[in-house]
């Protein structure tokens, strides 16, 4: 592992909501923003096109580290199934939302840095993470160098085969009532997609690869071995996906 420039910031808002793709009527969220969630904020606030997005997203490492979240909630949703045709019925669909969610986000690009810097601290759209019905804050949106360590505790999350490599989890103070209302789970989140294009018209969209993630809301994975991670700022240790 070599040193890495990256872009951290934070994100936070009263609400926000990451749509699991498989629930429908139900609408389940992960507790942490995927990865394809973070591209499409970047990519909406810089305005330069849906194939930005997908360009960007080939080019795109990031970690995340949750600082703090308040609880979760369901609301009614109502929604019109069938939308564009004729005789579309209305129906009403319950939604999972984080309640106060503060994140702190790393990523790294090779060739969009510079953009992703910008996008953060000029956006030229409302900057939105997961339904673009909720708007987000963006804090302390800088230009870092990630340094690699070597350690046995990790923010947030791992991936999941590395679940034989824990020893305990720790959790910050202020944080420990996480653990009852988000004990460890697994993920599975789609990570990129296999696209086509007609001019600027995208035709064709398909998930070609997922990753399996452990995640940890507040706390740290200790782990009975030393590995190779790198080091953000506050002292978070962090992996990037």
């Amino acid at each position: 592992m070599t040193s890495l420039k990256g872009v951290c910031f934070e994100v936070c808002a009263p609400v926000m909501s990451f749509r699991k793709p498989r629930y429908e009527n139900y609408q389940l969220s992960y507790t942490i923003p995927p990865k394809t969630m973070v591209a499409g904020m970047i990519a909406y606030a810089y305005n330069h096109g849906e194939k930005f997005f997908y360009n960007l997203l080939e080019d795109f490492q990031y970690g995340v580290v949750t600082l703090s979240l308040k609880g979760k909630f369901k609301d009614l949703w109502r929604a019109i199934q069938g939308k564009g045709e004729k005789g579309g019925e209305r129906a009403v669909f319950q939604r999972e939302k984080l309640f106060y969610p503060h994140y702190r986000i790393y990523v790294t690009s090779n060739k969009f840095l510079d953009k992703i810097l910008k996008a953060l601290k000029e956006p030229e759209n409302p900057i939105y993470l997961g339904l673009s019905e909720d708007l987000v804050e963006i804090r302390n949106a800088q230009e870092i160098t990630l340094n690699p360590i070597v350690s046995n505790t990790i923010d947030t999350i791992i991936p999941i085969n590395w679940m034989n490599k824990i020893e305990n989890f720790e959790w910050e103070k202020s944080l420990e009532e996480l653990k009852t209302f988000f004990p460890p789970h697994i993920e599975s989140m789609i990570t990129d997609f296999q696209v086509e294009f007609r001019g600027s018209i995208r035709t064709k969209r398909e998930p070609i690869k997922t990753v399996e993630l452990l995640i940890i809301n507040g706390g740290k994975f200790k782990l009975k071995e030393q590995v190779e991670i790198y080091q953000g700022i506050d002292d978070d240790h962090i992996l990037l996906f």
